[in-house]
């Protein structure tokens, strides 16, 4: 495959420095800062009073009413930065085809929930806006995109994990373009919870300056995104060439940063590889730098370690300064303003910087005042709570006329096969060895309530106060590594991504009530670390000590599959051997009350639990392993219900699946339906028409319906047909009433409740 070349074609801002990049620019010039008295809530009790929220901001100068009950405070942050991005790109779908969204995003529509005061008999308008994918839903039906729309939730790396999944989907011909970046409101739940960690500054942040901690911001930064060599077809302006990213995770703790920066230089060290360029040719490093005392000098400790003696020549600087931490917009907002820096031949610095403290005398930073300076190329990092971290590998375009854009000798993507090794379910039908075959063809059964204890099942991989979601995703984990290796070696270099449409709710509720039984200012430090998403993955992580690529996302009933596309392309792109892809569901009353406003209890299924896992790898080193082979990854679709016609949606879904696995519909034998049947039955109805002979099913009649990981418990089952011998499919067949047999070759497709369609090709 060609060299990772994707062109920055676009920039949209919304900071508390300007309502435009060009206001946030100019101002940024001027070393001022957006950190000021918070306006939106009283935060006279809290050890600080200051965050950058965005000025003179009025929605009704944007959105009519009855837009701004559609859209949360994050979705208008992030509609208006894209307006801006895809005007000055010149994006028209008409012209430029396939558009897809990746929505960075911390809290998501929390706001909507803190409105509400609090946890029951809740406003359904608002209430539906809270799931952490209804943001990035909600502005892709806006724009009319129609490909992969994706929501990231790996807290303060969210937009930084955007920007790559963006960037892989271009990579892999998913789309011909895609917006990314990330947006995030002030919250004062939020707030409330870097207080009760004790992790606000009184001052203006300035990160590694000896007075420590961070200033929390609001605010969004979109990218418009496209293979290099279509953006010089139209002679699109190019403001950088990403050339690489990676993703890892510390696999160390909840809220601090692995002290010697392993994370961060896991996370450098695959954008690298990926890009293919010498060390020596990265002259500048925008940080993550948030100003807590544990995450500076563990940052630079991690690009010590990468850079070694140069590190000390390279320019340094965070930007959190001029606009605060803005969780997960911040990768993205760094990013863009960096470029339009580089664009003018400057670096960001750090202001407010007075001397550096322990642990960071050493690294070259930029201070109070811009430097002039043209870098070859930069890098752009980012961290998380639960351990996530991102970077990101861009050509500096303005750095030199003499310097070729087309310069980097990476060749990204292998040419085997994936393969499925292994997979465990924690279900109330699935056996305590993690498969479901033996309840496949079962009737309908009330018995979906889940009993499940991970201290009962393995008290060394428990911890107190872990939450339903982290005990159900462990266990199947383990399942699926036992599964897998069956007395095997264990190799810490390994991927992860899990989708989680909501995360725990259980801890949400625990976290929030704190907050209405105490007071905002006696907010749990205890629960807030759960209140991020990829918190279950942060703790898989740690538990299993998995370092390598990490993501987590949300999806709204479309997350199993894409943690399935996300890990075979990063086994494809080479930057793993092995990842284990999971998804998990948790049942609690602050979820019952968002499925009544999402109108889930009008289901026939009944709403249920669990988490599935699967062992991806290289066919190649699978067989060199010695791994059992269960099935092959052979393609995957993608598309987004932006024109109100759902069944076109899914059949472009599967016809761009079945093109991307090289297959025809006659080569299909079974098709495996994950739906909501509240806002797909009648397309169901159509789809088992129109595939006449070829048998389509779905078992959440039996299983119940878990919107996150449905549609991997669906490709579990896949797998586990395929893997039987055809005498063993027919007695399973037989007993669904299908008359098509052997099985070799089969689809899994799913439905989100917004219309997010997608397909994936699996073989024997």
């Amino acid at each position: 495959m060609k060299p990772f070349q994707i062109a920055v074609t676009g920039i949209g801002i919304l900071s508390a420095l300007g309502q435009n990049k060009k206001e946030t620019f100019e101002n940024m010039k001027q070393n001022q800062t957006g950190i000021d008295n918070i306006q939106s809530f009283d935060a006279s009790k809290f050890i600080s009073s200051i965050g950058a929220e965005i000025k003179g901001y009025e929605p009704t100068d944007h959105f009519t009413l009855e837009e701004q009950a559609s859209f949360d405070r994050c979705s208008q942050y992030a509609i208006l930065s894209i307006q801006e991005a895809v005007s000055e790109a010149r994006l028209a779908q008409e012209n430029i085809g396939t558009i897809g969204l990746a929505f960075g995003t911390c809290n998501g529509g929390l706001n909507s929930l803190e409105q509400q005061n609090g946890l029951s008999n809740l406003d359904s308008q608002l209430t539906k806006n809270y799931p952490f994918f209804q943001q990035g839903d909600s502005v892709a039906k806006h724009f009319h995109f129609n490909g992969p729309v994706m929501t990231l939730n790996t807290a303060c790396a969210a937009s930084g994990n955007a920007i790559g999944f963006a960037c892989d989907m271009l990579q892999h011909g998913y789309a011909d373009a895609m917006i990314a970046g990330g947006s995030d409101s002030m919250s004062s739940s939020v707030y409330a919870g870097f207080n009760a960690l004790k992790a606000l500054n009184d001052k203006p942040c300035s990160p590694y300056n000896h007075r420590y901690g961070l200033s929390l911001g609001e605010g969004a930064a979109f990218l418009v995104l496209e293979p290099l060599e279509k953006a010089l077809e139209r002679d699109a302006k190019i403001y950088s060439v990403i050339n690489g990213y990676g993703l890892s995770s510390d696999a160390y703790h909840e809220t601090a940063p692995e002290p010697e920066g392993k994370g961060i230089l896991n996370a450098v060290q695959m954008a690298v590889a990926q890009g293919g360029i010498e060390n020596e040719r990265i002259e500048y490093i925008n940080t993550h730098g948030t100003g807590t005392k544990a995450n500076d000098p563990a940052e630079l400790k991690g690009l010590q370690s990468f850079f070694g003696d140069r590190f000390k020549d390279i320019n340094v600087s965070s930007s959190k300064a001029y606009f605060g931490h803005n969780l997960g917009a911040a990768a993205s907002i760094e990013y863009a303003t960096t470029l339009l820096a580089l664009e003018q031949g400057l670096l960001p610095a750090t202001i407010h910087f007075e001397k550096a403290r322990e642990g960071c005398e050493t690294a070259k930073l930029v201070t109070n005042e811009m430097l002039t300076e043209t870098p070859d190329y930069f890098l752009c990092n980012n961290s998380a709570f639960g351990g996530h971290n991102a970077s990101i590998l861009s050509k500096n375009v303005f750095h030199s006329p003499q310097t070729p854009i087309f310069d980097s000798n990476s060749e990204t993507a292998k040419q085997s096969d994936v393969v499925i090794c292994g997979f465990g379910t924690v279900h109330a039908l699935a056996n305590k060895s993690g498969s479901i075959l033996s309840s496949f063809s079962i009737q309908p059964s009330p018995k979906t309530k889940l009993d499940f204890s991970l201290k009962e099942y393995n008290k060394a991989l428990y911890e107190r106060r872990m939450n339903p979601l982290t005990q159900f995703s462990i266990g199947a984990c383990d399942l699926a590594i036992k599964n897998t290796l069956q007395d095997k070696e264990w190799s810490e270099d390994i991927g992860l991504v899990y989708g989680t449409s909501r995360g725990s709710l259980k801890s949400a509720e625990k976290y929030l009530g704190s907050i209405l039984d105490r007071g905002i200012d006696n907010a749990s430090g205890v629960y807030f670390p759960d209140m991020v998403l990829n918190s279950t993955a942060g703790k898989i992580a740690k538990k299993f000590r998995i370092k390598g690529f990490s993501s987590s996302h949300s999806s709204g009933g479309t997350d199993g599959l894409h943690a399935m596309l996300y890990g075979a392309l990063t086994i494809k792109d080479g930057k793993q051997k092995t990842v284990l892809v999971g998804a998990g569901d948790e049942s609690s009353d602050l979820s019952d009350e968002i499925d009544k406003a999402l109108h889930l209890t009008e289901s026939s299924y009944e709403t249920t639990e669990g988490s599935t896992f699967l062992t991806l790898a290289d066919e190649e080193i699978a067989v060199q392993q010695g791994l059992d082979v269960h099935a092959k990854v052979k393609g995957f679709g993608m598309s987004f219900n932006s024109e109100d016609n759902l069944y076109r949606t899914i059949k472009n879904s599967i016809s761009r699946c079945l093109d991307d696995a090289k297959l025809t519909v006659s080569d299909v034998d079974f098709i495996f339906y994950h739906n909501n049947n509240v806002f797909d039955t009648n397309e169901f109805i159509k789809l088992k028409s129109e595939f006449g002979s070829t048998p389509i099913f779905t078992l959440n009649n039996t299983f119940g319906y878990m919107e996150s990981n449905g549609s991997l418990y669906h490709t579990q089952a896949a797998v586990e047909l395929l893997g039987l011998t055809d005498e063993e499919q027919q007695k399973v067949t037989r007993s669904l009433g299908w008359t098509k047999g052997p099985l070799k070759k089969g689809l899994i497709v799913t439905t989100s409740i917004n219309g997010n369609c997608m397909a994936m090709a699996i073989s024997k």
